[in-house]
Protein backbone atom coordinates (compact mmCIF):
# COMPACT_ATOMS: atom_id res chain seq x y z
CA UNK A 1 0.00 0.00 0.00
CA UNK A 2 1.14 3.50 -0.79
CA UNK A 3 1.74 6.48 1.48
CA UNK A 4 0.09 9.79 0.57
CA UNK A 5 1.52 13.01 2.01
CA UNK A 6 0.23 16.54 1.69
CA UNK A 7 1.57 19.93 2.68
CA UNK A 8 0.01 23.38 2.36
CA UNK A 9 1.82 26.67 2.96
CA UNK A 10 -0.37 29.58 1.94
CA UNK A 11 -1.21 29.04 -1.71
CA UNK A 12 1.45 26.35 -2.25
CA UNK A 13 0.07 22.81 -2.05
CA UNK A 14 2.16 19.69 -2.55
CA UNK A 15 0.69 16.17 -2.57
CA UNK A 16 2.86 13.10 -3.08
CA UNK A 17 2.43 9.35 -3.25
CA UNK A 18 5.49 7.44 -2.06
CA UNK A 19 7.55 10.66 -2.37
CA UNK A 20 6.60 11.38 -6.01
CA UNK A 21 4.05 13.99 -7.16
CA UNK A 22 0.48 12.68 -7.25
CA UNK A 23 -1.01 12.81 -10.76
CA UNK A 24 -4.25 14.85 -10.55
CA UNK A 25 -5.85 12.56 -13.18
CA UNK A 26 -7.50 15.36 -15.11
CA UNK A 27 -7.70 12.83 -17.95
CA UNK A 28 -10.11 10.75 -15.88
CA UNK A 29 -12.33 13.67 -14.82
CA UNK A 30 -11.50 17.36 -14.62
CA UNK A 31 -13.11 18.58 -11.42
CA UNK A 32 -10.63 21.34 -10.58
CA UNK A 33 -8.04 22.87 -12.86
CA UNK A 34 -6.96 25.02 -9.91
CA UNK A 35 -5.40 22.01 -8.19
CA UNK A 36 -5.80 19.99 -5.04
CA UNK A 37 -7.34 21.10 -1.74
CA UNK A 38 -8.79 19.54 1.40
CA UNK A 39 -10.66 20.52 4.55
CA UNK A 40 -14.05 21.07 2.89
CA UNK A 41 -16.27 19.59 0.16
CA UNK A 42 -15.63 21.19 -3.22
CA UNK A 43 -13.89 20.87 -6.57
CA UNK A 44 -10.29 20.90 -5.27
CA UNK A 45 -10.93 18.22 -2.62
CA UNK A 46 -12.91 16.15 -5.15
CA UNK A 47 -9.96 16.25 -7.57
CA UNK A 48 -7.64 15.14 -4.77
CA UNK A 49 -10.02 12.32 -3.79
CA UNK A 50 -10.23 11.16 -7.40
CA UNK A 51 -6.44 11.22 -7.80
CA UNK A 52 -5.78 9.31 -4.57
CA UNK A 53 -8.40 6.65 -5.30
CA UNK A 54 -7.29 6.22 -8.92
CA UNK A 55 -3.75 5.61 -7.69
CA UNK A 56 -4.81 3.31 -4.87
CA UNK A 57 -7.84 1.46 -6.27
CA UNK A 58 -7.95 2.01 -10.03
CA UNK A 59 -9.95 4.28 -12.30
CA UNK A 60 -13.39 2.65 -12.05
CA UNK A 61 -13.47 2.46 -8.25
CA UNK A 62 -12.13 6.01 -8.11
CA UNK A 63 -14.95 7.32 -10.29
CA UNK A 64 -17.52 5.51 -8.17
CA UNK A 65 -16.18 6.57 -4.79
CA UNK A 66 -14.34 9.90 -4.97
CA UNK A 67 -17.26 11.96 -3.64
CA UNK A 68 -17.79 9.67 -0.65
CA UNK A 69 -14.06 9.54 0.09
CA UNK A 70 -13.88 13.32 -0.02
CA UNK A 71 -16.85 13.75 2.30
CA UNK A 72 -15.81 11.02 4.75
CA UNK A 73 -12.07 11.71 4.84
CA UNK A 74 -10.60 14.70 3.00
CA UNK A 75 -13.24 17.25 4.00
CA UNK A 76 -12.46 16.50 7.65
CA UNK A 77 -8.72 17.10 7.37
CA UNK A 78 -8.24 20.59 8.80
CA UNK A 79 -4.47 20.63 9.27
CA UNK A 80 -2.00 21.95 6.68
CA UNK A 81 0.05 18.76 6.67
CA UNK A 82 -1.10 15.14 6.75
CA UNK A 83 -0.20 11.57 5.81
CA UNK A 84 -2.61 8.80 4.76
CA UNK A 85 -1.69 5.16 4.32
CA UNK A 86 -3.37 2.93 1.76
CA UNK A 87 -5.05 0.82 4.43
CA UNK A 88 -6.60 3.97 5.96
CA UNK A 89 -8.06 4.79 2.56
CA UNK A 90 -9.56 1.30 2.24
CA UNK A 91 -11.00 1.54 5.77
CA UNK A 92 -12.61 4.91 5.08
CA UNK A 93 -14.54 3.36 2.19
CA UNK A 94 -15.91 0.42 4.17
CA UNK A 95 -19.65 0.63 4.25
CA UNK A 96 -19.74 2.91 1.20
CA UNK A 97 -21.94 1.47 -1.52
CA UNK A 98 -20.93 2.08 -5.13
CA UNK A 99 -23.84 3.17 -7.32
CA UNK A 100 -23.43 3.59 -11.07
CA UNK A 101 -25.96 6.44 -11.26
CA UNK A 102 -26.51 9.87 -9.85
CA UNK A 103 -28.66 10.41 -6.77
CA UNK A 104 -31.32 11.99 -8.97
CA UNK A 105 -31.36 8.93 -11.26
CA UNK A 106 -31.56 6.59 -8.27
CA UNK A 107 -34.47 8.54 -6.75
CA UNK A 108 -36.32 8.51 -10.09
CA UNK A 109 -35.83 4.76 -10.32
CA UNK A 110 -37.10 4.20 -6.78
CA UNK A 111 -40.10 6.50 -7.28
CA UNK A 112 -41.21 4.60 -10.38
CA UNK A 113 -41.31 1.35 -8.40
CA UNK A 114 -43.51 2.78 -5.64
Amino acid sequence: MATYSAFRNGEVIKVTVDDRPLDPRLDLRCLSEAGFEWGYVGSGPYQLALAILAEELGDQRALGNYKSFCEVTLARLRQDQWVLEGDQIEMSLRGVVEVDMTLSELLDKVRRKI
